[in-house]
């Protein structure tokens, strides 16, 4: 009988074991699922919060324009980044009837602060820009006004030069000799010899 009470006790205890070993497993389980729920729920916030001030910064990254001549609605706008010349004249309500598309670049980009002009079919303007015209200026650019297709028009001038002149004016303002120019990065004599005579500052 005592013998028989000995087994008995030992498979309680054994059973005890295997049932709290089974109920540590399930709380642990379901502790371990909770915690990456709530990781999930974390990491989702954080995205999301990223991705809102993306957007924000998105929003905030707009150039500034003045678009004038055969426009609708001639006025000063706000663009996206990576805007072109296009999309500045669809700002100020369209092309006028009069309006020479032929003559400007409609697929530049624009930069900020800058002026665009649509000349009139049949003006002695073709540029984009008030003061550098052929007639105006004997066929020289003038580079306190030109644009970057205007300033790459000249040799040895690219598009990260041309962009480097618009940056340097804005930073220091206007040129007061053509030599200036030499002082923007990039620009050396050498470079300044090709384009003298078909520059000037005013």
């Amino acid at each position: 009988m005592g013998e028989v009470s000995v087994k008995q006790w030992i498979i309680a205890l054994i059973l005890v074991g295997v049932i709290g070993f089974g109920a540590g497993n399930l709380v642990g389980t379901k502790r371990v699922a909770r915690e990456k729920t709530l990781l999930g729920q974390n990491s989702s916030q954080e995205l999301t919060v990223q991705d809102d001030v993306q957007k924000e910064d998105s929003s905030q990254q707009l150039l500034t324009v003045y678009v004038t001549g055969e426009v609708k609605t001639p006025d000063v706008y706000e663009l996206p980044q990576d805007s072109i010349v296009k999309d500045a004249i669809q700002k100020a309500g369209g092309p006028g009837k009069d309006a020479d598309l032929v003559a400007i670049n409609l697929a530049r980009k624009i930069t900020d602060g800058e002026e665009i002009i649509v000349p009139k079919k049949g003006s002695t303007e073709t540029s984009n820009v008030v003061g550098e015209t052929s007639s105006a200026n004997n066929g020289k650019i003038n580079i306190n006004t030109a644009d970057i297709s205007a300033l790459e028009k000249l040799p040895g001038i690219g598009e990260v030069k041309a962009g480097a002149i618009i940056q340097y004016r804005k930073t220091n303002g206007s040129f007061k000799t053509i030599h200036d120019i030499t002082r923007v990065s990039g620009i050396g004599e050498k470079t300044f010899e090709k384009i003298e005579s078909l520059i000037t500052v005013g």
